[in-house]
């Protein structure tokens, strides 16, 4: 735990000081008084911020899809068990930073953006716990390691499809052909299982209180599995390459697989599908 003396702070101290030394140089009873009172205003202001800051339980819940490179809003949630609340907590990262007025035993939230440089599984994010209370000069700190166990998709670059091409159409699909979602013929209303938002019943879903999609058919199409050897550039550059055409792929209705050295993944369509992959690439 660290403390940061402010300004304010720095000239509480300063005045305390040369109270002190004109004290003891006059040997006036009233200035004692006043340099013992400032002392113990500043020993019950170190206690007070002590006991504020602790005991505060953090945690943070990531949104569904994080992506390297990029500012991301996570959900951050803060409680403290205990008969006395704290106040003014702000908890820091390196993209942002949540203030909280009141921290007590109900579940306190704020958004908070959060930044990481690289793809791959993040076990644990690093917050720092701070509050200047009571008195605004003195600020007291704590650094904290939360778990998230959370995968950092590849941060997605650009590119075309090359097995989209008249060359390439044997690298970039598969011998079978399936029948592909359009949007021409409604075929039957089936369960929410990650379809594209404008498939989603709206009316029907609020009549049954569960999402609802329309099972739409459309003419055929190949799926498309795609691989490391489809995209030029470095390790790095084909797997987020990759991460873009997954992402685009599946939006626009395609079914999407991925060939990973001796690993193969199937053609699917979804959103449950694109996570599925990229976090796959993610782990690469």
């Amino acid at each position: 735990m660290k403390v940061k003396v402010k300004r304010s702070g720095s000239v509480f101290i300063g005045v305390t000081i040369l109270l002190g030394i004109a004290a003891a140089n006059t040997g006036n009873n009233l200035l004692y008084i006043l340099v013992s009172s400032l002392l113990s205003l500043m020993l019950t202001s170190g206690l007070v911020s002590l006991f504020n800051i602790r005991g505060i339980k953090v945690r943070l819940i990531p949104p569904p899809e994080v992506y390297a490179e990029e500012r991301t809003p996570f959900r951050l949630v803060l409680f403290k068990e205990g008969r006395f609340p704290s106040f003014l907590i702000k908890v820091s990262s390196e993209e942002g930073e949540c203030l909280f007025p009141m921290v007590d035993l109900k579940d306190r939230e704020c958004r908070l953006d959060m930044k990481f440089p690289r793809r791959g599984e993040v076990k644990s994010v690093r917050l720092v716990l701070s509050s200047d209370f009571p008195l605004g000069m003195f600020v007291r700190s704590l650094e904290l390691e939360i778990e998230t166990h959370l995968i950092v998709f590849p941060k997605p670059i650009p590119t075309k499809l090359p097995a989209l091409s008249v060359e390439a159409k044997k690298e970039g699909s598969s011998s079978r052909r399936v029948i592909s979602k359009g949007y021409e013929e409604l075929k039957n209303i089936k369960t929410y299982s990650g379809e594209p938002m404008k498939l989603i019943h709206w009316k029907l879903s609020a009549k049954v209180g569960d999402l609802l999609v329309k099972d739409m058919v459309g003419e055929d199409r190949e799926p498309i599995i795609l691989s490391m050897e489809m995209v030029e550039g470095s390790k790095e550059e084909k797997i987020s390459k990759l991460a873009y055409l997954v992402i685009n792929l599946i939006k626009e209705g395609h079914a999407v697989g991925l060939k990973l050295d001796d690993r193969e993944f199937p053609p699917q369509r979804g959103e449950h599908q694109k996570r599925l992959l990229l976090r796959e690439l993610a782990l690469y």
